[in-house]
């Protein structure tokens, strides 16, 4: 990234500035997207590079490493986003995973809005669905599930994969609380909450 680039400005943190050290630029460049890329969010995360590597591992084992299938996956992050008011990674989620988990623009507006898992609404939802509606809202109001989800959860995934929900919910929190506090600017090309949804 040149000097001479304009980057998008935020109304809190400013996004860093070149020039760059080394490791500031290799965790600026380090992405595993192609294509739509969050770069905002580590252009922010540049004041702080060795946060900015730590979070971008675990991220990157979430999204990337991770064994459970990525519907489920996905529903669970952009529920989590939305419930959190996190427009940056919701939108990016959506974006980038949405078509390729056969989620429609309409559910993914429905995944941010819908009061609770029952209020889906229209064809293409399953129970497996319902199900990671009601872990990110319970894990969104108790930092906890209930008993009952938790065993739905374990009946339906390997231990392993349970795992890997939970800290998918978790990452994400922490990505929504980072980027709103920050006020990361959104990305050119991302989805936008559904007109009235709680922004960041």
């Amino acid at each position: 990234m040149s000097s001479e680039t304009k980057l998008p400005e935020s109304r809190r943190l400013p996004l860093r500035q070149p020039p760059y050290d080394e490791a500031t630029r290799k965790t600026i460049e380090n992405t595993a997207f192609k294509g739509l890329s969050p770069l905002n969010l580590r252009l922010s995360m540049a004041h702080h590079p060795l946060l900015a590597s730590r979070f971008q591992s675990i991220a990157h084992a979430v999204l990337f490493e991770a064994q459970v299938p990525l519907r489920p996956k996905e529903i669970a992050i952009m529920r989590t986003t939305a419930r959190a008011g996190g427009e940056y990674p919701w939108g990016m989620h959506v974006a980038i995973y949405g078509a390729r988990c056969d989620l429609t623009p309409g559910m993914c507006d429905q995944i941010a809005t819908a009061p609770d898992a029952d209020a889906l609404t229209g064809d293409g939802w399953t129970d497996e669905d319902r199900l990671m509606i009601r872990m990110a809202d319970e894990l969104h109001a108790n930092a906890d599930v209930t008993d009952a989800t938790w065993a739905a959860l374990n009946a339906q995934f390997p231990q392993t994969q349970v795992v890997e929900l939970v800290f998918a919910c978790a990452v994400y929190r922490m990505a929504s609380y980072y980027t709103n506090t920050t006020a990361v600017p959104l990305e050119i090309g991302q989805a936008h909450f559904p007109e009235g949804h709680r922004r960041g």
